[in-house]
């Protein structure tokens, strides 16, 4: 039975979907406001940072900013806001703001989120009820070296933001604690052996937010603009106006390159260009007393080259060096670290990397030197220029000469004045790599894959049952028994174990945040912290490349198999179905491209900061959270369900952005598995009617961008008592038969 083809049940839908959003827009959080820590201290802060037996709060003050807790007349403790010192975003690109305490033994006494938009916890209060029991339970860690009373999947599908609270916290309390404790900084000797001598140091503890335009007028960060008229004379002066180089000159005035410098070490230099957290990973890799140079460059010519990837050269960097007190300090492979040259600290670059030191280096971080840009001739004899940028610590980082003995902090990485050892000559630190000390955290992702080392096999399972569902797709197809119980099998599986129970729903905003990556922070290690969404995003990219959407909206979304199931039991109860007109229904079509399009463009954008429109997906609801969420989210869940019970899987169809995003990448598809026959379409109409989400035209093609891969056009393709050319060919041989037998006799 079919509902009228009119267009006013659309219309209504799209008024009820409209409606409901709006609801869910308004009950959307507001941004968090840096600031005025002493009003955030609510009574249910306070009930899970407060150190046992304080009495009273001291006023905010220091840098960074804090609020002591006092014990008498004595400090106890300090409480911090992640949010006003280090800002660090979790899975979203909202910053999140965690308050938290710490004793002065460095032991966190309680943390507790205040405000975050992290996608798969925000309006869930089962996983924010879960969210806050994880970081209540920090209380009493010491901040280097403790374990974790709580892994960070005991929030289920929201393991990124809480690995991310978890360091942010950690990494906050060590700022504000470190400048309070009045130990004189730490030291190394300037001479190779015999006592250590008070050396000068630079001031590897402090922090405060910094952009980059402020880092550059302070002379934290030195750069320098190079014109193709500059090089041409300096080739002209060398004796060489005609070499040939290997980015060739534009004219005078058109920019060569400009590139920047700076010690990035130093957590106000290094942790405002990269984040705090991506800084202390960096750091914690680097052995003690070891330093880092950041480099970054845009325009026609960069500094990285090509030759560093090269085993005949030694996997040398050709186009940079540093120069310090006669010393010349060239880099090879092994000492450099890419960086993201969009990330939030840096301004106008387009390649940036961080090349390491070491300590035994004779590299002083507390004198002035020189980074050289190196121009090479490409062909003939060798020629190279060499631009000079010139780069001095801001006195604010270099720390005067301490009376006293160094103090005994191995933590943290330090930098003595090598004056005394400084020689003639020049000083190769080819041979130093980047390992990890004994000491060092392991990598948040290597946690995390080690920790769902379990879940990551049944994947790994699960999805060599489908890749081998579509290799024999065709034995499969021949038997409409079997092709039913191993779809529903499957469905079944995707909704109850990947959905409900591991929680992995690949979303519209794993679409933003992959795309955003490269733009904001990009760190690899952030996004294979959430292993069996990195596996299913992995394959599904690869099975829309090689045959098109329907692999994982066809067989591995939890939403829409829940859709497809409820949509059988619909049929079975005889619940009257409703398919728009053809023409109708390709304006329809367009509904999930404009919902992509409106979220990316209002989210990526800022226009929409909280994520409101990210809403319109039900996944969280109906699929990671269950059902467990306010009230405007399941009406909006369910409303969808019901309207799937008439018109299969109509979100899917008409609505669903990351479906608008998979169907726009559809056209990218190289092979055609679905088998056809000239009579398809012509006479032929059976495979067009039996597809249950029209993706079949009158022609009989298959639209692949709206085909969901589920083979029921396959199982009546090789059905020899269903498919007319299949039949006909069977009465032919039964005629032909007979003949064939007299002929004989």
């Amino acid at each position: 039975m079919q509902f009228p083809a009119q267009a006013v049940i659309p219309s209504k839908i799209v008024t009820l979907v409209a409606w409901i959003l709006l609801a869910l827009v308004v009950a959307s959080p507001v941004l968090a406001e840096k600031g005025k820590l002493r009003e955030r201290l609510t009574p249910e802060v306070m009930a899970v940072v407060y150190p046992p037996g304080a009495d009273r709060l001291g006023p905010e003050e220091g840098s960074p900013p804090a609020i002591a807790v006092y014990k008498g007349d004595k400090v106890a403790a300090y409480v911090f806001s992640t949010l006003d010192i280090i800002a660090a975003p979790g899975y979203s690109t909202t910053p999140f703001d965690v308050i938290a305490g710490v004793d002065l033994e460095g032991r966190i006494t309680g943390a507790k989120v205040v405000f975050h938009n992290e996608p798969y916890i925000v309006h869930d209060p089962q996983r924010q009820r879960l969210l806050d029991t994880f970081l209540a339970r920090e209380a009493g860690r010491p901040l280097r070296g403790g374990t974790n009373v709580l892994p960070p999947d005991f929030v289920a599908g929201a393991t990124i933001s809480t690995r991310a609270m978890r360091a942010a916290i950690s990494i906050t309390a060590g700022l504000v604690l470190r400048p309070r404790l009045a130990r004189p900084p730490a030291a190394v000797a300037a001479s190779g052996g015999g006592a250590p001598a008070p050396a000068a140091t630079v001031d590897t503890e402090s922090f405060s937010r910094k952009s980059w335009d402020a880092l550059v007028a302070a002379g934290a960060v030195a750069r320098r603009q190079v014109t193709s008229g500059e090089v041409a004379a300096a080739l002209a002066n060398a004796g060489a106006p005609n070499v040939k180089l290997d980015v060739p000159l534009g004219r005078p005035d058109d920019l060569y390159i400009e590139f920047a410098t700076a010690l990035f070490t130093l957590p106000t230099i290094g942790g405002n260009l990269i984040g705090m957290l991506n800084f202390d990973e960096y750091r914690n890799k680097l052995p003690n007393g070891a330093s880092a140079i950041f480099v970054a460059s845009r325009g026609r010519y960069n500094f990285l080259g090509y030759k560093f990837g090269q085993d005949e050269t030694g996997h040398r960097f050709d186009r940079l060096r540093v120069v310090q007190d006669g010393k010349t300090f060239e880099f090879v492979q092994d000492n450099y670290q890419w960086t993201n040259p969009f990330a939030e600290g840096i301004r106008g670059m387009e390649d940036a990397a961080l090349f390491a030191l070491p300590a035994d280096s004779g590299f002083d971080p507390t004198k002035p030197w020189r980074l050289e840009l190196l121009v090479n001739s490409a062909e003939g004899p060798p020629v190279t220029v060499a631009f000079g940028l010139d780069y001095r610590l801001p006195d604010l980082q270099v720390l005067a000469k301490p009376d006293d003995a160094p103090s005994e902090r191995p933590t943290q990485p330090v930098v003595a004045d090598q004056a005394g050892q400084a020689s003639a000559g020049d000083a190769d630190v080819s041979d130093f790599q980047l390992p990890l000390d004994v000491g060092s955290p392991v990598p948040a992702w290597v946690e995390a894959w080690h920790d769902a080392r379990g879940n990551v096999a049944i994947l790994a399972l699960l999805l060599t049952v489908l890749t081998l569902i579509f290799v024999f797709q065709a034995q499969l197809a021949r038997s409409r028994l079997a092709h039913r119980l191993v779809r529903n099998g499957f469905l079944l599986v995707v909704l109850v174990w990947l959905g409900w129970t591991a929680g992995v729903q690949l979303s519209i905003v794993n679409v933003m945040n992959y795309l955003m990556a490269p733009f904001n922070r990009f760190d690899y290690g952030f996004y294979l912290a959430e292993p069996l969404m990195v596996i299913i995003a992995g394959y599904t990219l690869l099975s829309v490349v090689l045959i098109g959407r329907g692999v994982f909206c066809g067989w591995l979304c939890p939403f829409g198999a829940l859709q497809e199931l409820l949509a059988q039991v619909s049929r079975a109860l005889r619940v009257p179905q409703w398919s728009p007109p053809a023409a109708l229904e390709k304006r329809m079509w367009l509904g999930k491209y404009i919902a992509a399009a409106a979220v990316l463009v209002l989210v990526m954008t800022q226009i929409d900061p909280s994520g409101a429109t990210l809403e319109i997906e039900p996944f969280k609801t109906a699929i990671t959270s269950k059902f467990t969420r306010a009230w405007p989210y399941v009406v909006y869940a369910g409303a969808l369900l019901a309207i799937g019970l008439f018109s299969e899987r109509a979100y899917c169809r008409f609505l669903c952005p990351l479906g608008g995003v998979l169907a726009f990448l559809d056209r990218l598809h190289l092979l055609n598995l679905l088998k056809r026959r000239p009579e398809c379409g012509n006479p032929c109409h059976l495979c067009e009617r039996s597809c249950p989400v029209r993706a079949i035209e009158k022609t009989g093609k298959i639209i692949t961008a709206e085909c969901f891969q589920c083979l029921d056009c396959q199982v009546e393709y090789y059905d020899d008592k269903r498919c007319p050319p299949l039949v006909q060919a069977a009465k032919l041989r039964a005629v032909a038969r007979p003949a064939a037998v007299g002929a004989e006799g």
